[in-house]
C-alpha cells in the first residue's frame, strides 16, 4: 500500500469528520463521562483494529481517548487509515 501524496489527502479529509491532520497523521480525541465508557469506547475499536490488522496509536487519560492514526510502515497516510477512521466513526459514544 503505497503513501498517499498531498492532493489525496486534502481530497479525503472531508470524510475524516472529527479528525485534524498533524503532519503524517490523522488524530482525534474524545472525552467521556467516566473511565469505564471510555474503556468500552477503547475496546469496540479494538476490535475494529484486529479485523483490519491496522494499529494507530491509542492514548487513554482516565476519561479522555486519543487516537493517532497512520500507517507506519509506510511514513504516512493511506486508504487504510481513512477506512478505518470511517468505522471508527461509526461507533456510538453517547451511550
Amino acid at each position: 500500500m503505497s503513501k498517499f501524496n498531498e492532493a489525496e489527502i486534502l481530497a479525503r479529509l472531508p470524510m475524516a469528520k472529527g479528525w485534524e491532520r498533524h503532519g503524517d497523521m490523522l488524530v482525534r480525541t474524545w472525552q467521556f463521562p467516566s473511565f469505564r465508557r471510555a474503556m468500552e469506547f477503547v475496546n469496540l475499536v479494538a476490535g475494529l483494529i484486529e479485523k483490519t490488522d491496522h494499529h494507530p496509536e491509542i492514548i487513554v487519560s482516565y476519561r479522555t481517548v486519543r487516537i493517532e492514526m497512520s500507517t507506519h510502515d509506510v511514513g504516512g497516510l493511506t486508504e487504510r487509515d481513512f477506512a478505518l477512521i470511517a468505522e471508527i466513526n461509526e461507533i456510538p459514544t453517547d451511550r
